[in-house]
């Protein structure tokens, strides 16, 4: 054996253990999420509205975010889930059957009229798989 040779035969197994250990379980179907967007208005077809795509909030706004998929897979679960500051959480959650490029959107309501100040993050998850989140902000 060379001089070094099982050092590096033992880096390239420890890196290929390591980006199989990161990488996520892979969705049903052929299913992949392609974009994850925030706002204050949808528009029609469920995407947001161009002019309100943010990330920065008013205390008083709905968060609305637009998951935009390619692929298809029969009876997923997708969950939006919000999670700030005073322990606030929202979550909403829709099983669909998508065949194709498809935009599911969400959308989490003040509690009682206004969410605490501060940040926010909405993870979307697929069968409980998560697949990004979002950084929000919500202010007075």
């Amino acid at each position: 054996m060379l001089p070094g040779t099982a050092s590096r035969s033992l880096l390239v197994a420890s890196a290929i253990a390591l980006v199989a250990a990161c990488s996520k379980p892979s969705l049903p179907g052929d299913l992949v999420v392609t974009a994850i967007t925030t706002g204050r208005e949808v528009a029609s077809g469920g995407r947001i509205k161009e002019d309100s795509r943010t990330n920065m909030f008013w205390t008083t706004d709905t968060f609305y975010v637009a998951v935009e998929t390619s692929g298809s897979a029969a009876d997923v679960t997708m969950v939006a889930r919000w999670t700030g500051p005073e322990d606030t959480e929202a979550e909403a959650s829709k099983t669909l059957s998508p065949k194709g490029p498809t935009i599911t959107t969400f959308e989490a309501h003040p509690p009682g009229g206004r969410w605490p100040a501060g940040d926010y993050r909405v993870e979307i998850l697929v069968n409980g798989i998560s697949q990004g989140t979002r950084e929000l902000n919500a202010r007075s």
